[in-house]
């Protein structure tokens, strides 16, 4: 009989779909014999024609939490035979060591493609970024290019794409200095420059961000604990290598993408507040938070009965037939809506993050256990809004 089937639907561009294979890679060395379905990155010399093969099917549609042991048991023990997975999977327990996919993913560049010791190499991934279609995709601060740059006195070099914009005419202006070397087409140039480098500093990209991890090269890597890497803002991702000692993490504010004509601002306000961690630090306070548990009597102090029912349509359905008055709302939260997280008031939290980045940063290192919870806390006693003021009219 022939080996089970671990199938993909692929989804994303090169990076999510590098990604996925090394999880599939990762199931294919739990369990011996293992076939994998369904990818193909003619970039990487790598084809795997879709497999029909026999049942029982386990579907795994968890985008990002992946149980590889529980599957892989039940694929030893017969009781499936193919796995089907639809999803990303950016979690460092998806993957196998670093090292186990240099022979995967090797550079088709027979001449060197890096930066030496001298220069610090800036990846920019700006493109769609710039109009802010994805919340937890932000953009990397100039500031926080500058305080690396003087930190490690080594030349700044930005790779990747480097477009003419207003992002980029703020680096231009801030590092005159600097290497700004043309955006190249083919991405594969622009990951081995980044694999090849020895001195690096990494925003929010998969595609940066994987390309560090599975360097050789690199002797130090400047992370940004920001957006989609920092696990008190995106949740059901992992991707911070604790351990590994090139990595040097600087945890940023809860912040989130916003219209490229406001960038400038925004990283001025939160410029202050990001600060390097050591690794077991960081990795304690995200384990252990929130640090301040969520109170319901906090959150009854806010608690707006209008919206809840309003926003809330199966209580607002209930409420009218049969024919509940005030106080319905209030009840139900206390019993039902609490434990299942649902929002006592009107809140924006991107608003909040960005009017408050004290706030932003007490969430971002594990106090609260999100914005809302910072505001029912202790946001409201120091005075804040949790939306912005109604325009004048």
């Amino acid at each position: 009989m022939d080996g089970p089937v671990f199938h993909l639907n692929p989804a994303g561009r090169l990076a999510n779909l590098m990604i996925e294979y090394m999880v599939a890679l990762k199931f294919a060395h739990m369990v011996k014999g293992c076939r994998i379905s369904n990818i193909s990155m003619p970039a990487w010399g790598i084809d795997h024609p879709p497999i029909d093969s026999p049942g029982p099917v386990a579907v795994e549609k968890r985008e990002q939490h992946i149980d590889l042991p529980a599957l892989a048991d039940m694929t030893w023990s017969a009781r499936i035979r193919r796995v089907e997975w639809t999803g990303f999977g950016q979690r460092m327990e998806n993957f196998l060591p670093s090292e186990r996919y240099q022979d995967v993913f090797v550079s088709p560049f027979t001449e060197p493609m890096g930066y030496g010791p001298e220069y610090l190499v800036c990846p920019i991934r700006a493109e769609d970024i710039l109009h802010a279609p994805h919340p937890d995709y932000v953009l990397t601060p100039v500031e926080f290019y500058r305080e690396v740059a003087d930190l490690t006195g080594l030349r700044p070099v930005f790779v990747g794409q480097t477009h003419p914009c207003l992002y980029m005419d703020r680096i231009r202006k801030a590092f005159p200095e600097a290497i700004v070397r043309d955006h190249n087409p083919d991405p594969l140039v622009e990951f081995e420059t980044i694999r090849q480098s020895q001195n690096l500093v990494i925003g929010v990209s998969t595609f940066n961000w994987l390309a560090a991890w599975l360097s050789r090269s690199a002797d130090n890597i400047f992370l940004a604990v920001s957006g989609l890497y920092n696990p008190m803002q995106k949740s059901n991702v992992d991707l911070l290598p604790f351990g590994d000692a090139r990595y040097k993490l600087f945890l940023f504010p809860i912040n989130y993408a916003i219209p490229q004509e406001r960038h400038a601002e925004a990283h001025r306000q939160i410029a202050p507040y990001w600060r390097q961690m050591p690794h077991e630090t960081l990795r304690q306070q995200f384990a252990a938070a929130p640090r301040f548990p969520r109170d319901l009597n906090q959150a009854l102090a806010v608690f707006d009965e209008a919206f809840y029912i309003d926003v809330n349509k199966d209580l607002a359905a209930v409420a009218a037939a049969q024919n509940l008055g005030p106080g319905f709302g209030r009840a139900h939260f206390a019993r039902h809506g609490f434990p299942e997280r649902r929002s006592p008031m009107r809140f924006d939290p991107a608003w909040y993050a960005g009017q408050y980045p004290l706030a932003a940063f007490e969430v971002a290192q594990g106090d609260y256990l999100d914005l809302e919870h910072h505001y029912a806390a202790i946001g409201r006693v120091r005075g804040y809004r949790p939306y912005p003021p109604e325009p004048r009219t």
